[in-house]
């Protein structure tokens, strides 16, 4: 009965634009439209400019045969399939409809970022490829300038891409074969070259090999080859997210089903494990002008990181990292090391909410080489500011108690300590506003601080007599005896201890504004000018019965060229808690302006200085550089008037009291379309903590033409006339990708850092790297700088 009405359609249709339904499936039509459709053996034949209409699955083609029982569609002729958001395209296929199965040959197709080509197309299950002899690019070009040439292929669209048997073509030219290759694509390149040159380790070769362990878990192995250094080889896994923000969100109507569902789907677990050793075969090279003590030639590193939530409120935190010296970092992961010279190690329990928070914490020292503070363990319990009796009165508070114990480096002279310490502060708040336009916060709160143990170190000097053989005028050895004063750190104890301290404070602000609706200027980007100025004052007082001078030192205060905070909970040395009074003055002024119907701050200036009536020494009065009854006057400048345009000034001077001067400044201008500078300065004199230092930094980017580019970087210093930095690099435009070659040479205090860079950045794929890369950049922890 079928088949008639399918001839009764096609005698209706006839043999000149002809458009027929055959059937359907699922409660889904089969439309088919075509210059000539007919009838055959029960199978359906459409010819020229063809047109197969199923569910989301569109297929043009010149000549076409369906048949109805298997649901396969046969196709010759400029066949074109799209299907799901991709495109192939090939000379001959046979497509199921049902079961969504292709065979083609002579095809193209793409898969994001990807294009690619093969003399065979199959499926692999519901959505999966296999293809023969294949060719992958990322280039849209007819004559690409790179490809892989694959003998099979598997492609997993939105998952990865396996190559077996593979060739890299630049232009016409293979230059590289692999047995293997795993492409993810939603992570990096599983296998990379990096060849280079730095001087600490020589002519180097660096080869990362990535890998899927499980559908959330990939592996790395690392081989490296240092011509100075020997070979290193190492292993790495990554899970989860990774580094998303370890802070979870709630909503009240959500079920707990929900929230887990939630919590999953954004992916807030992560993890990493890394792995890494060297046998050192130079293990004492040192590029640097601090003197370097015996390293053994055995170095590693093994680190873990994760993040794992148990409940949409409730996660643990693992950071362990264990380095087998203390210049691992320095010498095999600069970058890190620039970032975190002294890795921690701790695990952590956290529950998290709205208005509160407690923390379960052990951190432990493992590196001995290191200064550390263990807390085994240490509970933390924080309440955040929330209204009580009404919505006048807030409170907040933080309580900790646990097991402290310092640990210095090992060889250093300090002496370490331990103590219990139970602390809990609390605090009553009243912000308001008076009279319509003053705002007043004051606020009072009590800490109470239990040590079991306190004491403090004590400096002096000991006298240490050597005796030393050395041969006399009769070529007799005489036995000769001398003495020399040694530095002694002596830790004095003085039992168990309760801190009260008793906090007050006010916090005062109002503002007044005056707008300029004539000020229009296209050159500098303003439509109208509104002024806002904002006095502000915080006037803070502490009384506490024992100064930090006679408390061990675990959360202690740590020297800076900026002010302190003086409001609590933002002042965290629990144990450098002094007596004090200060106030703080202070004025912001912003000017604001439209932009693409938003308002924008045009510039900013926060301008305030502290007057210290009762000024803290937190138990050292060495740690403070400005000791005056008047702070330096602070000053913190924005102006970002065009968006090719900002300058940024974070000065302070003493202008009111005698201290020091610190000027930071940065400064980018877009001068064309072809040319990007930035100068930067940063100097410092007078401070007591730090070196004096008058440090301008440049960068320059110039684009030549269409095709190459130029860019610079320096770094002098003036205080002791030292070319402490400069790089050089220039890149060429190569269609589908973007060569850099590079020079940079470092500085460091009359010993030199020589690194050359050659960078291959394929133009549509930035984050995933080529099979070949040429970039010391790439390379794990070390953040590009040589």
């Amino acid at each position: 009965m079928k088949r008639l009405l399918y001839s009764l359609a096609l005698l209706l249709l006839g043999a000149s634009g002809a458009r027929a339904q055959f059937g359907s499936f699922g409660d889904v039509p089969i439309e088919i439209t075509s210059e000539s459709t007919r009838m055959e053996g029960g199978i359906a034949i459409a010819d020229r400019d063809v047109v197969i209409r199923y569910k989301e699955t569109m297929i043009y083609c010149d000549y076409a045969q369906y048949n109805p029982d298997t649901r396969d569609v046969f196709l010759t002729g400029n066949v074109r399939i799209y299907r799901e958001g991709h495109l192939f395209t090939a000379e001959r296929a046979i497509y199921n409809l049902e079961t969504k199965v292709l065979n083609a040959a002579d095809f193209r197709g793409d898969v994001t970022p990807f294009e690619f080509a093969g003399e065979s197309l199959s499926t692999l299950g519901s959505n999966a490829y296999l293809v023969k002899d294949g060719i992958f690019t990322t280039s849209d070009n007819s004559k690409p300038d790179w490809y892989i040439r694959a003998k099979t292929v598997r492609i997993y669209p939105k998952d990865r891409v396996v190559f077996s048997n593979v060739n890299l073509y630049v232009g016409k030219t293979p230059v590289f074969w692999y047995p293997y290759l795993y492409q993810s694509l939603s992570a990096d390149q599983s296998f990379t070259f990096i060849p280079g040159y730095y001087s600490v380790w020589g002519a180097y070769l660096m080869t990362q090999y990535t890998f899927p362990i499980s559908d959330t878990i990939s592996g790395k192995f690392r081989l490296d080859l240092y011509s100075q250094r020997g070979i290193g080889i190492g292993f790495e896994a990554r899970w989860g997210a990774e580094k998303r923000s370890a802070t979870p969100f709630s909503k009240a109507t959500e079920t707990k089903e929900e929230k887990q569902a939630r919590n999953v789907q954004h992916g807030e677990n992560w993890g990493h494990f890394l792995s890494y050793f060297v046998n050192d075969s130079d293990p004492g090279t040192n590029k640097t002008a601090l003197a370097r003590e015996p390293i053994n030639p055995n170095r590693y590193r093994v680190s873990l990181q994760d993040r794992t939530f148990l409940d949409p409120e409730l996660y643990s935190t693992i950071n362990i990292t264990k380095l087998s010296d203390a210049r691992f970092l320095q010498d095999f992961e600069p970058g890190e090391f620039r970032e975190n010279p002294n890795p921690d190690s701790m695990i952590a329990l956290t529950k998290w909410s709205e208005n509160d928070s407690a923390i379960l914490m052990g951190r432990k020292q493992i590196n001995k080489d290191f200064d550390g503070t263990e807390k085994l363990p240490e509970f933390a319990l924080d309440v955040k500011r929330q209204p009580v009796f009404g919505d006048s009165l807030y409170y907040d508070s933080e309580t900790s108690l646990g097991m402290y114990k310092r640990n210095f480096a090992r060889g250093s002279l300090f002496p370490d300590y331990k103590s219990f310490r139970a602390d809990s502060y609390h605090q009553l708040s009243h912000p308001e506003t008076y009279f319509g336009w003053l705002s007043l916060n004051p606020h009072v709160g009590v800490r109470g601080t239990f040590y079991d143990n306190s004491g403090f170190t004590q400096s002096g000097f000991e006298t240490v007599e050597q005796t030393n053989t050395v041969i006399g005028p009769d070529g007799l050895p005489v036995t000769v005896k001398s003495t020399t004063q040694q530095q002694t750190e002596t830790l004095v104890q003085r039992g168990s201890l309760f801190r009260a301290a008793v906090t007050a404070g006010v916090e005062a602000s109002f503002k007044f504004s005056r707008a300029y609706e004539g000020v229009q200027s296209r050159t500098w980007g303003l439509d109208g000018l509104r002024h806002i100025v904002e006095p502000y004052m915080d006037a803070s007082f502490v009384y506490t019965n024992h100064g930090p001078d006679t408390i061990y030192q675990f959360d202690r205060f740590v020297p800076s060229t900026q002010v302190p905070p003086i409001d609590f909970p933002q002042f965290n040395a629990v144990d450098s808690l002094d007596n004090w009074s200060i106030v703080r003055l202070g004025v912001r002024n912003r000017f604001q302006t439209r932009r693409d119907n938003q308002t924008m701050n045009w510039l900013e200036l926060n301008t305030y200085f502290d007057v210290n009536i009762d000024r803290p020494d937190f138990g050292n009065p060495s740690l403070l550089a400005d000791t005056g009854t008047f702070s330096n006057v602070y000053n913190s400048l924005r102006w970002a008037p065009l968006p090719w345009l900002g300058l940024t000034i974070d000065s302070q001077f003493p202008i009111l009291d005698h201290g020091f001067t610190q000027v930071n400044s940065s400064f980018a201008f877009q001068v064309s379309r072809d040319l990007t500078v930035s100068i930067g300065e940063r100097y410092i004199n007078g401070n007591t903590q730090f070196e004096n230092s008058n440090l301008i930094s440049f960068s320059g980017y110039y684009r030549i033409n269409d095709n190459w580019a130029f860019s610079i970087g320096e770094q002098y210093e003036f205080e002791t006339s030292t070319l402490e930095a400069q790089s050089y690099q220039i890149s060429r435009d190569l269609s589908s990708w973007i060569a850099s070659f590079g020079f940079s040479v470092q500085d460091n205090g009359g010993k030199e850092n020589v690194g050359v860079i050659l960078t291959f950045t394929l133009k549509d794929l930035p984050t995933v790297r080529l099979p070949v890369t040429f970039d010391p950049s790439t390379i794990a922890g070390q953040g590009g700088s040589k």
